[in-house]
């Protein structure tokens, strides 16, 4: 009986936090540069560190994270049969405010969730997809350019 209590006014307590928060969507160009570090092989094999820096544009202009800059880092096992990866994103819009994510995924794809942020971002959660869209030529063997599509939502408790 005293737990049920207990749960009923953590629901009541809750419920209207949750509802302050609005789920808004993103859709969203990002462009960087990435330069990989083999930090080690076995066999078939490589781990790499890889840090990139870019840019984002909002679909359509204006919108959520339009003109940001970023950096993300991650670590990737690289084989003959798999490539996968996990890392984490700083992105700063034009104000110093700041998005933290991670990420995990493959070429082909990569899911996106939100952990943290300051200013306008802080509180921020939620999260999304992103799809390549196109390789550029390398600059070096160890730096590559690329853009890909990222879409999905994200809520900030008011």
């Amino acid at each position: 009986m005293r737990i049920a209590k207990s749960f009923a006014i953590a629901l009541l307590v809750g419920a209207p936090l949750a509802a302050l928060a609005q789920s808004v969507p993103y859709d969203i160009k990002v462009c960087n540069i990435t330069e990989a570090t083999v930090i080690d092989s076995a066999g078939d094999v490589t781990v790499l560190a890889t840090h990139g820096r870019g840019i984002t544009d909002s679909n359509p202009a204006g919108g959520p994270f339009d003109g940001t800059t970023y950096e993300c880092r991650s670590v990737m096992d690289a084989s003959k049969v798999s490539v996968e990866f996990s890392g984490r994103c700083t992105f700063v819009d034009k104000d110093g405010h700041k998005a933290l994510g991670a990420f995990t995924g493959t070429p082909k794809g990569w899911e996106w969730k939100f952990v943290g942020g300051t200013g306008k971002w802080e509180g921020i959660r939620g999260g999304g997809t992103t799809k390549p869209l196109k390789q550029y030529a390398r600059l070096s063997p160890t730096v590559t350019a690329a853009c890909a599509h990222a879409t999905g939502t994200y809520e900030i408790n008011k």
